[in-house]
């Protein structure tokens, strides 16, 4: 009974578990993780007008099939990301101080891309804005990589992120990111992902 007992009480507080954030400092570029429409989009314009960083990036997400057959028949489009550009730029951000940086299909694939772009723009300090509840491991994967190059990595959770990260368990949605951001964790920690 006592180990239910534990059980429970650490199953609760897995959602917030799952939660960090670094205090923020003045950087040198905001890299906005994909995987949301509007809340990380959010969260980098708010930290770019407070000032904690003069540039912004945006990274395009994994195409899926039907983009794939546009592409193919030559057909000129808006993707999320150039009408996330485009929100940006109308919430105070001016265009020339987004980049939009390639696809990638992962946290992993994302940091070597981050780290390739803090490398070639001798970035020192860096602001990663992602979701509540993938901070723990976005800070995980990303600084495996920004470390090789000496960059100092900043993990923000978006204001905008509305989960219930105390309660995750009550919400369809906050389950399964809880359920996946904990086995991607796991997966991380024995390396069979990264």
């Amino acid at each position: 009974m006592p180990v239910l007992l534990v059980s429970v009480f650490l199953l609760r507080g897995l959602g917030s578990w799952l939660v960090v954030q670094d205090p923020l400092v003045k950087a040198d570029g905001i890299f906005i993780l994909g995987g949301t429409m509007y809340e990380r989009q959010l969260e980098a314009v708010d930290l770019y007008n407070e000032g904690w960083a003069p540039r912004m990036f945006l990274l395009r997400e994994a195409i899926d099939w039907g983009e794939v057959e546009l592409i193919r028949r030559g057909f000129k489009y808006l993707g999320p990301v150039d009408v996330q550009a485009d929100a940006m730029e109308r919430l105070g951000v001016p265009r020339d101080r987004i980049t939009i940086l390639d696809r990638a299909n992962s946290t992993a694939q994302e940091a070597v891309i981050l780290r390739d772009v803090a490398q070639r723009e001798k970035l020192a300090k860096v602001i990663i804005v992602t979701s509540k509840q993938h901070t723990r491991r976005a800070r995980l994967v990303i600084n495996r990589r920004m470390q090789e190059i000496g960059v100092t990595v900043i993990v923000r959770a978006s204001r905008y992120d509305r989960a219930n990260v105390d309660r995750w368990w009550t919400e369809r949605a906050t389950l399964r990111f809880t359920l996946f951001e904990t086995q991607r964790l796991f997966a991380y920690w024995v390396g069979v992902a990264d």
